[in-house]
């Protein structure tokens, strides 16, 4: 049964999730898609790590409409999770690949892949908050807690692809540390990612929160609380 909280996030985003579809069409379709729309911002010129992604993927960029400089923040807000959506689904199947690749290649194309598009995850947060903190005061927040969304303590924590991603984060850890010296250059290059999506979500945080509490709760320092977060992702590496 499904995890009704993950259910709820997804139907905030406007996310689908199907089956019997392959991975590789799936993050075809959603990259395009999600890297068209937030790409036209102004602010997308000092984040090339977007088109790398595409590369890593081997996909190009697409003619569709994208978000205009003046798009409002709820616009930008959604698009912008989205695109993270599609871009960490890709960093699970790069991760996937390595993990079935045989243990000489657990360094090769898939955890490369993974290393580029964590870091273009983390774009997309920063361009998901190019908007002034009173706009997400006055519309964002709201949109995520009562009474205008029902369900309170509202969360990144609720996305199932961010469960899905820590566990092949820590399954990817486990069989690396087997198999391959700490002085490793693409373990640095994934620990220096994880860092910077973290690094990126604090930055968001510390933008429209500060030292407040977040939706989620648990703590009234938010950036506190996101700072143990990610020292804890650390140790899966």
């Amino acid at each position: 049964m499904s995890d009704p909280r993950e259910a709820d996030y997804d139907a905030f985003f406007g996310v689908i999730r199907v089956s019997g579809v392959s991975a590789a069409l799936l993050v075809s379709e959603a990259l395009t898609t999600t890297v068209s729309a937030m790409a036209s911002l102004p602010e997308a010129a000092a984040e090339p790590t977007l088109h790398e992604a595409l590369d890593a993927a081997r996909l190009a960029p697409v003619a569709a409409p994208g978000l205009t400089p003046d798009a409002p923040a709820q616009q930008r807000w959604m698009h912008g999770h989205r695109l993270f959506f599609a871009l960490t689904q890709a960093a699970i199947v790069g991760l996937q690949d390595a993990l079935a690749a045989p243990s000489a290649r657990s360094c090769g194309p898939g955890a490369q892949a993974t290393h580029v598009f964590l870091r273009a995850s983390a774009a997309a947060m920063r361009l998901t908050a190019s908007f002034p903190p009173s706009d997400y005061q006055r519309t964002v927040r709201p949109s995520m807690t009562p009474p205008q969304h029902p369900a309170t303590g509202f969360s990144g924590l609720w996305s199932a692809d961010h469960r899905v991603l820590i566990t092949r984060l820590r399954a990817w850890g486990a069989m690396h540390r087997a198999i391959c010296a700490d002085s490793c250059m693409i373990r640095r290059r994934i620990f220096d990612a994880v860092d910077e999506v973290y690094g990126a979500h604090i930055g968001v945080c510390e933008r429209f929160v500060g030292d407040g509490p977040s939706l989620l709760g648990g703590s009234e320092n938010s950036m506190a609380t996101l700072g143990e977060l990610a020292r804890r992702r650390r140790g899966l590496l």
